[in-house]
């Protein structure tokens, strides 16, 4: 197995990525990462705090509180104050917000499933479950990510040769 051959597959994931998420039916005045919020809220298997949130979709606070304003205008969620602790407040999914995520669920796998017929042979769609389940164990790898130690931050006219020589050895994301 190459670094080319874990490119292309990283590539290949990557456009497979992308297409699903322009095949997902845009909501008028609905940013995606709102309907992200949605999503998630409405997957929960209990109403969930705006921070509860925040950190299953790795977003910013103020992105989510952004989000979270958006929907609520929308009528897709209602914030109430968590009985336990008035200073909390919980995330509670509207129908009219469960009825969108449907919606959207339904019109993403109408393509997806569509696509496979149209583009596979079934031989080839039977490779692509396989493929599936092979690459959930791959999410599901237990391995802790390297994380790259940056040198010391340089000063004078030698800094800017550093950070060009570390651009130039920088790999594509």
């Amino acid at each position: 197995m190459s670094e080319d051959d874990i490119d292309r597959f990283r590539d290949q994931v990557k456009a497979l990525y992308q297409r699903m998420r322009r095949e997902q039916p845009a909501i008028d005045g609905l940013p995606r990462s709102a309907l992200q919020v949605l999503t998630a809220a409405d997957n929960a298997q209990s109403p969930m705090r705006p921070g509860q949130l925040t950190a299953q979709l790795h977003m910013t606070s103020p992105n989510m509180a952004a989000a979270l304003r958006e929907l609520e205008a929308h009528g897709l969620i209602t914030r109430e104050p968590d009985p336990a602790d008035k200073r909390q407040k919980f995330v509670y999914v509207t129908e009219i917000g469960h009825r969108v995520v449907v919606e959207n669920r339904d019109s993403r796998h109408a393509w997806l499933r569509d696509a496979i017929e149209r583009s596979l042979t079934s031989r080839e769609r039977a490779l692509l479950f396989q493929a599936g389940e092979i690459m959930q164990r791959l999410a599901d790898d237990g391995q802790r990510r390297t994380v790259i130690t940056m040198p010391p931050r340089e000063t004078g006219t030698d800094a800017g040769t550093a950070r060009a020589s570390l651009n130039g050895r920088r790999r594509r994301s």
